[in-house]
């Protein structure tokens, strides 16, 4: 299997931080095969501009709004699929002559991870540079909850308490 070319990589990071894609997606708008579907289109884009020779922004947000509108039932109008077509007609010359080019700094540092030590031997991932948002905090805390009685009132409410924990 080929390693992904740096304008792919580029395509489907950018995929990945586009809110109102990712809110499709979040949303099941793209149904059970979401995931698949945000690859494949990272892939068709690609494909589109080795197949084409100097691509327009208006021509790749024709082809990639309707590859989204037909498979998440999405259209966007607030002048994201503009911005992110013209990025990628800027990515792609750029992917082939320079790589290592400082629009491609933040995918890089996104994918880049390592590894570290424990004392038994394994090792850990973590990724670099990647600070937990506020989102992620909340819910590992919420994750941590557990329900330990329910109980139902007269009015129908039921109320979740937590018990107290006893010492040992």
């Amino acid at each position: 299997m080929d390693p992904e070319s740096t304008f792919l990589t580029y395509v489907r990071h950018t995929l990945k931080k586009w809110s109102g894609f990712q809110e499709a997606i979040n949303d099941g708008m793209g149904g059970p095969y979401s995931k698949e579907k945000e690859s494949w289109i990272g892939t068709e884009v690609e494909k589109y501009f080795k197949q084409y020779s100097n691509v327009k922004p208006e021509e790749i947000e024709d082809y990639l709004g309707t590859m989204i509108e037909n498979e998440f039932d999405t259209y966007f109008e607030d002048g994201s699929l503009e911005e992110v077509s013209k990025n990628f007609c800027t990515a792609y010359p750029l992917s082939l002559a320079d790589p290592n080019h400082t629009i491609f700094r933040e995918m890089h540092q996104k994918s880049n991870s390592v590894s570290t030590p424990r004392a038994n031997g394994a090792a850990v991932l973590r990724t670099v540079s990647t600070p937990l948002q506020p989102e992620e905090i909340a819910c590992e805390g919420i994750e941590k909850l557990s329900v330990n009685e329910n109980f139902e009132e007269a009015d129908g409410w039921t109320f979740v308490t937590k018990k107290n924990k006893k010492a040992s």
